[in-house]
């Protein structure tokens, strides 16, 4: 087998550990996995929220957060890279499209003539007519042009391959979905999860709490109810509607059915995908979501929103059931079927879950990316 050189590999996501996110959950993934098969990595991410340490190894990752001057409408923060080095950088993994950080260190890779390599994760959904307008916008002067710009581009399902393309979108592009690494830490039941009946149904959510994810959506669904659902609603997580769920779980008309966790420890999510009848996903946009991964591989089946073709990935591998996006009435009705469904078709939904997941784990996913490494690189 041939040997490759290592590479020292510059991984750039807005978003980074400590902060909660499926794409900071990416790329921290992919740089452990890479630093395990002795490569180096670095990763630039911005400074939000605001961590005690700026420069730091994680997980073998080198890691240097900018403090931004401001943030832009909430998500894009203002950073400048003009003090960092591309010096001994083999290869640049951009992370995104848009934001401030990915277009400057765009820039700066090609003036130092680094290879450059762009993820595109998700096509991110706006309500309103002046951000959908803005979308376009910014899609036009930035978003192609990043992707134009890179000697490589990946998506990461079918659905965002077919997506680009009607976008206009040119050159080849790379199919490499989203990996995840199955939980580790032995089960441990949430303490609040502890009084209740074990004979009755457990649906649960995992996410953050966000309208990306349909927390709202959830909840409407769950107040469509009359009384009890039949089932009982565990909540895992924390966002910026921590607060709104709060609020809202106080006045549901079946709040007893509903146990809000908070964000919750490695061990008590594994205890979830394990005793959870299904997990549910409700989100209104979406790229490859490990939480649908995690619970597939457990053998839990799944209710996932229909967005970005996730519907028709859930279908194909027979792990669940999908139910249009931003429906609470489908949403009510997809849940109480998980919750009525006999032994043998869980189990059906479950072995099905556990065939697909497969082709996901981090290493066979790791393996893909790094074969577009070395291709842009020439090695």
């Amino acid at each position: 087998m041939e040997a490759h050189r290592p590479l020292h590999v510059l991984l750039v996501h807005v978003w980074y550990w400590p902060h909660v996110g499926g794409g900071n959950q990416h790329v921290e993934q992919i740089g452990r996995e890479l630093v395990r098969r002795g490569h180096e990595v670095t990763v630039w991410c911005t400074d939000v929220p605001a961590h005690n340490q700026k420069r730091f190894k994680r997980g073998g990752v080198n890691v240097i957060r900018i403090p931004p001057s401001r943030v832009l409408g909430g998500v894009d923060p203002v950073v400048s890279v003009r003090g960092l080095d591309l010096g001994d950088v083999d290869v640049v993994h951009l992370h995104d499209t848009l934001p401030m950080l990915i277009r400057r260190t765009l820039a700066k890779a090609r003036r130092a003539g680094k290879p450059v390599v762009t993820t595109y994760h998700n096509d991110y959904v706006k309500r309103t007519a002046a951000g959908r307008l803005l979308k376009r916008v910014r899609w036009a002067l930035q978003g192609r042009r990043t992707l134009h710009a890179s000697e490589a581009r990946i998506v990461l399902t079918t659905h965002f391959e077919r997506l680009l393309r009607n976008k206009g979108v040119k050159g080849s592009l790379d199919v490499i979905p989203n990996g995840f690494s199955p939980v580790e830490d032995a089960a441990a039941a949430p303490v609040a999860l502890s009084g209740r009946d074990p004979g009755r149904p457990l649906l649960a959510f995992v996410g953050r709490l966000s309208e990306q994810k349909g927390v709202d959506v959830l909840m409407d669904s769950m107040d469509s109810f009359d009384g009890d659902p039949g089932f009982d609603l565990a909540i895992a997580g924390t966002g910026e509607l921590a607060d709104w769920l709060d609020g809202c779980h106080a006045q549901a008309k079946c709040k007893d059915a509903i146990s809000v966790l908070g964000l919750v420890s490695e061990a008590e999510k594994r205890w979830l995908y394990e005793n959870a009848t299904a997990v549910v996903i409700p989100s209104r946009f979406e790229g490859l979501p490990t939480v649908l991964l995690e619970a597939m591989n457990s053998g839990t089946p799944v209710v996932m929103a229909d967005v970005n073709g996730l519907g028709e990935l859930v279908d194909e591998a027979g792990s669940g059931l999908s139910m249009p996006m931003g429906d609470p009435a489908s949403l009510a009705s997809a849940m109480t079927e998980m919750a009525l469904a006999d032994s043998d078709r869980l189990a059906e939904w479950g072995f099905g879950g556990i065939a697909a997941s497969q082709s996901y784990l981090w290493p066979s996913v790791t393996e893909s990316v790094l074969e577009v490494y070395r291709r842009v690189v020439g090695d």
